[in-house]
């Protein structure tokens, strides 16, 4: 079961995963005194992407149905952190970007999982998780607020559910789900016949799916900072720590990885995901490239959070 899920992860639901040493803070603030930048609500972003309907049978309630088979068939117990003052600060970050998204009504829940991996990731139905080691690896609030929004952007393009939609088609020929059972019986099936068939994986892969909404969900999540306030070249920081990172690891076969994972990578190359954070620089007044969204209730989360 679980080679569907390693891949799945992945695919659909837009982990962020990256690396670096930061120094802990000193000092231990207090976290309830956050309050959000000064936002950019009526700066114009004509080209700010908007959320449409697509190819998806799980729409409305049937989401959250989609969401409860994914936890429950393939993900397992999901353990949140027990801190309540950094899960809170989370929630409050979170939620005031969903305030500045594209759908700033939909309902979203944010949890900080006591999970040592960097990794971020959306099932849908306003599911938003992250790991307590990418709040360890997290260097500002800016890199921070990027990371949750790009998995905001994720949910409200509905790329978990369009994804299983696409996949329960091909696969299985299911094209209506009346039921939470259902939605479960048909996860099940999906899984079972990815581990039959293993080809079909390098056949998602090569179709570009992924990737696509990959550069769908960072598009969003750059307009979503940039309107909430904080410098979306947050974002290109932690794509070029992406592209330092493989380029330490790859060496000389760095190029030809890169074709490598634009062919067959569920994510696009980090140096494309600059490019195009880039080309959306054009189109809005960016803040200096160096300025930060500082405050102490950040700084107090990461001397919490070294210490678990």
């Amino acid at each position: 079961m679980k080679i569907f899920f390693s891949y799945a992860i992945s695919l659909m639901f837009g982990i962020v995963v990256f690396s670096q040493s930061v120094p802990v803070p000193t000092s231990t603030p207090d976290m309830s005194s956050w309050v959000p930048p000064a936002s950019r609500e009526k700066t114009k972003t004509p080209f700010s992407p908007k959320p449409f309907a697509g190819d998806n049978i799980f729409k409305g309630e049937a989401e959250k149905w989609l969401a409860d088979a994914i936890i429950k068939v393939e993900i397992g117990s999901l353990t949140p952190i027990k801190d309540k003052e950094v899960s809170d600060y989370i929630s409050r970050i979170g939620m005031n970007l969903v305030s500045y998204s594209a759908t700033p009504k939909k309902q979203f829940e944010f949890v900080v999982l006591d999970d040592d991996s960097q990794n971020a990731m959306n099932i849908g139905a306003g599911r938003v998780y992250i790991n307590l080691g990418m709040l360890k690896a997290v260097e500002t609030e800016d890199e921070l607020a990027g990371i949750l929004a790009h998995e905001i952007g994720h949910d409200l393009f509905g790329h978990a559910p369009k994804t299983v939609t696409r996949q329960l088609f091909w696969m299985k020929g299911i094209r209506h789900i009346k039921t939470p059972a259902e939605a479960e019986t048909a996860l099940e099936k999906l899984m079972e016949a990815y581990e039959k068939n293993t080809l079909a994986l390098v056949g998602e892969a090569l179709l570009g799916w992924s990737r696509a909404n990959e550069l769908e969900a960072d598009k969003a999540a750059f307009y979503n900072i940039y309107k909430a306030g904080y410098n979306p070249e947050a974002l290109k920081t932690t794509f070029r720590r992406f592209v330092k990172q493989e380029k330490e690891e790859n060496g000389e076969n760095y190029s030809s990885n890169q074709f490598l994972t634009f062919l067959f990578g569920s994510h696009p190359p980090s140096s494309q995901r600059v490019t195009a954070q880039k080309w959306e620089s054009i189109w809005i007044k960016m803040p200096p490239k160096e300025s930060q969204y500082k405050n102490s209730a950040f700084d107090a989360m990461k001397a919490r959070v070294a210490k678990m």
